[in-house]
């Protein structure tokens, strides 16, 4: 292999022709910035076979196809006979005079299929640096050859006669056929059916990936990055499905689910994985290998500005922004059978929703400046009633219906109950209810195969923000304390926050959100201190006030944050005394309500 080719002219034929050094090289290749990431480059200014890179959370998984690993083409007219391979590629790239013999030295072998859709909630200053990082000047537009016969190398996993195998005709046929079945096939499938993207209204992209290697056991909703070979010939679609004889095949289904699953490339490309890369988070600046230390020095001066802007913005109560830290910081670490550590749900209630009935999206919106994925769900009755928070098995379509709770990992959902108005719930909107109950108590999610129903696993931080205690389970209840000269200035705050929070000031507050999530936490061997209070506090406990082993266990986890939060990688006696102080502060709150503002 010469070293002079680089990705950027490298085709599928070049790297099977030395493909362990290509992958070599790539592994040890320092920034893939060069590799057209197509989250940021439109896929139809790239030509087809360009080596290219997606980002994205595993959607869907499809049935696996088979494909010819390797085949014979002959050439009638010059009598030559070639060995050709359609791994990584769609098509067979035969020329008019060519044929396949299906008869002799066929190889075939079978890719994994999946849907990867952006990282859902991925917000906009994180697209920002994302494209800014990974835009290339791409003024050429797709010239991707269009050859007068191109043979699908792709089957159906239940397919094993080799009759079935779709050999497309010369173009002007294929222009014609196109336009006899435009009218039948117009709006079976909206755009939006086809994307099945889980957050409603949000951009976003999509794109059919194909697996050659199982050396990674990839799992729905994992974030991952794929290098691979870009497939975007409009022959795929499955609008150039052979058409079906409606008296033989009276069914409209499979059209439906030939369209679905095969859209238009030039909306959902396809990409031949060579590389797939898990992702443990998707902030763009934090970038290279993870140094706790350097992470574990940075975290106080971050922790100050992060806790300052908070508390302004939380109308001066500070105790509340000390909570509100703890729960972006917070995540997954451990699962022991029905037992899920870590997650830190919190409700902040008594919103001053009479002077601002807007204050928990004017909230969010300043959230979502510092958190790399969010999302707000307003829990009126509507959207209660009518909105798919849970994934659905379609089987007339044959793929998975995505919802709103399909989220990659350390997810931020704010969930605004002060939206909430008089209604009547119906049995979706009680289901809705249900099911967000379920994530914030046990971190998973159910998900609808119609006939049985299966629990995937999740890590997702739930705020919940309302006027009196909230109708769903909470890990932590911090009702607000607003002083009233920041009531009375509020929007002044808003305005103040906004400056104050300068872009290297609101990026390392970012990166500290997102660098204390990968921190290795341990716990002390001696933890004596802790034996010793929690003995006194089960002592001092009253029938009406039990302290139970539940207690200790949310007096820990809180610890854990509170030590992390400024810096620490184990739990020290003053972290331990300042956990205890939130605590009793909070109960005291609790004990003595203070009427709405």
């Amino acid at each position: 292999m010469h070293d002079t080719i680089g990705f950027d002219t490298v085709t599928p034929d070049l790297w099977l022709a030395n493909e362990q050094i290509w992958k070599e090289r790539l592994i040890n290749l320092r920034h893939w910035h060069k590799i057209p990431l197509i989250n940021s480059n439109a896929s139809h200014n790239l030509p087809d076979g360009t080596l290219v890179r997606f980002r994205g959370m595993i959607q869907d998984m499809h049935n696996p196809e088979f494909y010819f690993n390797q085949f014979e083409v002959y050439n009638t007219a010059t009598n030559e006979v070639k060995n050709k391979s359609g791994k990584y590629r769609d098509t067979a790239n035969i020329l008019e005079n060519e044929k396949i013999n299906y008869t002799e030295n066929l190889q075939s072998a079978q890719r994994q299929t999946m849907v990867v859709v952006s990282i859902p909630g991925l917000n906009a200053w994180a697209q920002k640096i994302e494209d800014t990082q990974n835009h290339l000047d791409l003024t050429e537009p797709n010239s991707s050859k269009r050859l007068t016969s191109a043979t699908k190398l792709k089957r159906c996993y239940d397919d094993t006669e080799e009759d079935d195998m779709e050999v497309e005709q010369d173009e002007t046929c294929k222009e014609q056929k196109t336009k006899e079945t435009e009218n039948r096939t117009a709006n079976v499938v909206s755009r939006e059916h086809l994307l099945n993207f889980p957050l409603p209204d949000v951009a976003s992209k999509s794109c059919i990936v194909k697996i050659y290697t199982e050396d990674d056991q990839l799992k729905l909703n994992e974030m991952i990055e794929v290098v691979g070979f870009l497939s975007v010939d409009p022959t795929l679609s499955g609008e150039f499905q052979p058409e079906k004889d409606p008296l033989v095949n009276p069914q409209s289904e499979n059209e439906v689910e030939a369209i679905t699953l095969n859209p238009p490339p030039s909306l959902v490309p396809r990409l031949h994985a060579v590389h797939v890369k898990k992702l443990e988070h998707c902030n763009p600046l934090v970038e290279g290998e993870f140094d706790q230390n350097e992470v574990l020095k940075q975290a106080n001066s971050a922790r100050e500005h992060l806790l300052k802007a908070l508390t302004e913005l939380l109308l001066g109560d500070q105790l509340a922004a000390e909570y509100l830290i703890c729960h972006l910081i917070a995540c997954v670490y451990l699962r022991q059978e029905t037992l899920t550590l870590g997650s830190c749900c919190l409700n902040i209630s008594n919103m001053p929703t009479r002077r601002y009935p807007h204050y928990a999206k004017q909230l969010y919106d300043i959230i979502q400046q510092f958190v790399t994925k969010s999302y707000y769900l307003p829990l009126t009755i509507e959207n209660m009633n009518t909105m798919a928070l849970l994934p659905k098995k379609d089987y007339d379509c044959n793929r998975l219906t995505s919802g709103v709770l399909q989220l990659s990992k350390h997810t931020h959902l704010l969930l605004d109950e002060t939206q909430m108005e008089q209604g009547r719930l119906d049995a979706t909107g009680v289901g809705n209810i249900t099911a967000l109950g379920n994530l914030i108590k046990t971190q998973k999610v159910e998900y609808d195969f119609k006939y049985y129903k299966m629990d995937f696993e999740s890590d997702v931080a739930v705020l919940i923000l309302s006027e009196g205690k909230s109708l769903l389970p909470s890990d932590y209840h911090v009702p607000l304390r607003p002083e009233e000269s920041s009531l009375e200035i509020f929007d002044a705050i808003v305005e103040a926050a906004t400056y104050y929070l300068k872009e290297d000031i609101m990026n390392l507050i970012r990166m500290y959100l997102t660098n204390l999530k990968l921190v290795k936490y341990t716990i002390p061997d001696d933890l004596k201190f802790v034996e010793d209070d929690f003995i006194e506090m089960r002592r001092n406990s009253t029938t009406e006030e039990p302290v139970s082993a539940e207690d200790l266990h949310r007096l820990l986890v809180l610890a854990r944050l509170v030590s992390l939060s400024r810096g620490h990688d184990s739990l020290n006696k003053e972290c331990w005394e300042i956990t205890k102080k939130m605590e009793a502060d909070i109960q005291n709150r609790l004990k003595n309500r203070v009427a709405p503002v």
